[in-house]
């Protein structure tokens, strides 16, 4: 591989990856914020009929291992869900890694 080839797969694969987050993020928006809320307060329009959970909870987002939080995406739990059709295991990963746990962390005190 040139030297010109590696200087393009480097410009071009953080590009992809940027996208990947990117994506992630719209897929919480379409998918989840409705009751999970925009935010992560778990206040989206059919969160309170629903219970969404908050997901701005610190302590549970921290004390959730990622495969119980990943399952939970991929299999659903209660009124949510499974979106193991939309999501590959590894997209559900980077949706909790790169979406919820930022979200937790983040939250405006």
């Amino acid at each position: 591989m040139g030297t010109r080839s590696v200087a393009l797969l480097l410009v071009i694969l953080p590009a992809s990856l940027s996208a990947q987050v990117r994506d992630q993020r719209e897929f919480y928006r379409e998918r989840c914020a409705a009751c999970h809320g925009v935010e992560g307060s778990g206040r989206g329009s059919n969160g309170a009929r629903l219970g969404g959970g908050a997901i701005l909870d610190l302590r549970r987002m921290t004390r959730e291992e990622e495969a119980a939080l990943v399952a939970t995406i991929l299999r659903g739990r209660g009124a949510m869900p499974g979106f193991g059709r939309q999501l590959t295991e590894p997209e559900a990963r980077r949706l909790v890694s790169e979406v919820l746990r930022p979200m937790a962390t983040h939250k405006k005190r």
